[in-house]
């Protein structure tokens, strides 16, 4: 009997296969940053800015968002007044570690680019400006889980 993985077991294969994780040759380990900061500060501003089911809360987004009365991993689930499993946390937390791959430098990672508006040195983004500077609270709550995830990821190679 295959048992499932489960979400400590899944993050564990993920990080330990660097060259599945981070494209062929690069040996990178995937910048996954602290667990418990991405629960406390990172979810919370991915769930309120980027979970709505016309943004990132949906499985088409390449930076799909799973957040309590939004998108759930269980389509059972959604709308329901309940927090996040564990299992959604780590895949948030894989999903925003991605979007810092190949980057030594947090600001120029897509994490930050994307929502950043242009005038300000970001990107576009189907979804719009987010933040109009990089001094807003949220935006600079996922730029220090990006820059610690970033110099982690460094340190253990």
């Amino acid at each position: 009997m295959i048992r499932p993985l489960t979400a400590a077991s899944l993050l564990l294969c993920l990080v330990s296969l660097p060259g599945c994780v981070t494209g062929p040759g690069t040996g990178a380990l995937l910048p996954v940053g602290d667990p418990e900061v991405f629960a406390a500060e990172v979810q919370p501003v991915l769930a309120a800015g980027c979970s709505n089911p016309s943004c990132h809360g949906n499985a088409g987004r390449p930076l799909e968002v799973y957040a309590p009365f939004m998108h759930r991993l269980d389509p059972d689930r959604v709308h329901l007044d309940e927090p996040i499993t564990e299992a959604e946390l780590v895949l948030n937390r894989l999903r925003a570690a991605a979007f810092l791959r190949d980057c030594d430098d947090p600001d120029l990672s897509a994490l930050l680019t994307k929502p950043l508006a242009p005038a300000a040195g970001g990107c576009e983004h189907t979804g719009g400006t987010v933040y109009e500077d990089d001094s807003e609270p949220d935006y600079q709550t996922l730029r220090a889980w990006a820059s610690e995830a970033i110099d982690e990821a460094g340190r253990s190679q």
